[in-house]
């Protein structure tokens, strides 16, 4: 390790860590208005919360059973194609719309970009609103699923361009918490309207998703555009003007060390596309950005939070008591998303991705276990009440470790000419794990199918483990690293392992 850093040197004539050694708190305070806008921007991520909850649902609302199923012996349900589609389309159009954001954002600005996604959500969840059969709901699901892909894709890769190395980890990994808001608010209003008799059960949830479009679409002419974008697109002036706005001390100094990033990856390729991404350096780079994402469906977050009411109510507790409880599991998540901003700061993402997922892999033992202990114990809850107490603990950790790291990792690991296209990227992977595992799922643990019910977790813990055992190998620790560190770590090839022990010197 000792002589890799060796090899390793910047000569520079700007210092890349001037500000390291300030607390967090002073770091705050003086880039308050940094935060300020990428906090700003991450509300546009609730949207994507709320939707991923509402497409699960409102499919229990009475009223919505009515106007989009079919009378089954006696009752109305929804078919189980349609049910593939509602929960699929924001996946399917979420691919297209972070491949495409990826793009706009590199061509026109984050703002407009994402200015452009606030428009798109507002007609399509109109379209939902107005939607009288299900092929129409389906359209305009899926066309908010681009929208969606933009409202990931953006506010993640704005925050790590704007924000010091010191507060990346925070504002990053925000967007999970901002995730979190969403789905808690979608169960809230669910809460209220589920069981209202009229449209409206399901048309006000639905109408919920146009406050953050419009409040964004208020604010976004205010917002200063990401310095490295402009400076791309040859204004270095209003960069400098608009560092000095986010807060940054010397800006002329910090403006000379982006240049100087910008400069290096021209002489390498000058213009972007795509396929860069799977070129050279980025090639590993991108490896890193969609693998952490695939982590967190691997260690089977969608079945262990996503199926929680499932468990409550094996353990015979009450559908609205069970409610109550899935209500409580986003609360305490919601407070592991604050938990990782200190984990995040003080171990770093690799260390934190790594023991986090670690223990999900453990929990994930467990529940597998307890299940096979109360099927053989029919009638005794001890082993059933266990599992509640796994998947309330897996949730926690999950949002405190993994969870957040990926969006800190993936905005982080891009290099900066490519960084709108890998978080893309890393997005597009994330969709497609929720598809496949919103099609696995029900059919390994419906009684109708394979019915492994809660042993569907020994899966689970065996790529949990595998994920372990990749995060080790593959995912390099950028906490407190300048881009430019960054940069030229991933050049020289430095392991994974020993990125954390390197010293990169600048004077």
């Amino acid at each position: 390790m000792k002589g890799i850093a060796e090899k390793i040197e910047i000569v520079s004539d700007v210092s890349a860590t001037e500000d390291r050694g300030q607390m967090m708190g002073q770091m705050a305070s003086q880039y308050r208005v940094a935060l300020i806008w990428s906090t700003f921007l991450g509300f546009a991520a609730i949207n994507w919360g709320m939707d991923t909850l509402l497409s699960n649902g409102v499919i229990a609302v009475p009223a919505f059973q009515k106007q989009f199923g079919y009378e089954f012996d006696g009752q109305h349900i929804i078919s189980a194609r349609w049910q593939v589609a509602f929960n699929s389309a924001g996946s399917v159009g979420g691919c297209i719309g972070a491949i495409a954001s990826g793009y706009l954002a590199d061509k026109i600005g984050k703002r407009f970009a994402l200015g452009i996604g606030c428009l798109i959500s507002i007609g399509a969840v109109s379209v939902q609103i107005l939607a009288g059969q299900p092929g129409t709901l389906l359209i305009g699901k899926l066309i908010n699923g681009f929208s969606l892909g933009s409202f990931l894709t953006i506010p993640s890769a704005y925050a790590a361009e704007i924000c010091p190395a010191e507060l990346r980890g925070f504002t990053t990994s925000a967007v999970q918490l901002f995730i979190g808001i969403g789905q808690l608010n979608a169960n809230l209003i669910l809460r209220v309207t589920g069981t209202m008799e009229t449209q409206w059960a399901y048309k006000l949830p639905f109408a919920l998703q146009f406050v953050f479009p419009l409040i964004l679409l208020v604010g976004l002419p205010l917002c200063p555009e990401s310095p490295w974008y402009l400076l791309r697109t040859r204004n270095p002036n209003t960069a400098g003007s608009t560092l000095a706005r986010l807060g940054f001390e010397s800006p002329g100094k910090t403006l000379s060390e982006m240049q100087r990033t910008i400069d290096q990856e021209e002489q390498r390729e000058a213009a972007t596309s795509y396929l860069d991404c799977f070129r050279g350096s980025d090639l590993r780079r991108t490896e890193i950005a969609v693998g952490i994402f695939s982590v967190c469906q691997l260690v089977g977050v969608i079945f262990v939070v996503g199926y929680s009411s499932y468990f409550f109510q094996l353990a015979g507790i009450s559908a609205s008591h069970s409610f109550s409880l899935s209500v409580g599991v986003s609360v305490l998540g919601l407070l592991g998303v604050m938990c990782s901003w200190v984990l995040l700061n003080s171990m770093g993402r690799r260390s934190t991705a790594l023991g986090g997922t670690s223990i999900l892999a453990i929990l994930l033992f467990l529940i597998g276990i307890l299940d096979v202990v109360a099927v053989a114990r029919a009638g005794r809850l001890g082993p059933v009440y266990g599992q509640v107490a796994c998947v309330i603990l897996f949730a926690f950790i999950y949002l405190s470790t993994i969870g957040p790291v990926g969006y800190a990792l993936y905005a982080e690991v891009s290099s900066p000419r490519l960084r709108s296209r890998t978080v893309g990227l890393g997005v597009v992977v994330q969709n497609l794990f929720t598809i496949l595992m919103n099609i696995v799922i029900p059919l390994l643990i419906n009684p109708d199918a394979a019915d492994l019910g809660g042993k569907i977790c020994f899966i689970f813990g065996g790529t949990a483990i595998l994920s372990v055992v990749w995060l080790w190998f593959r995912v390099p620790e950028t906490a407190y690293r300048t881009f430019e560190e960054l940069d030229y770590l991933f050049l020289e090839a430095v392991p994974a392992r020993a990125f954390k022990g390197v010293r990169v010197f600048t004077s």
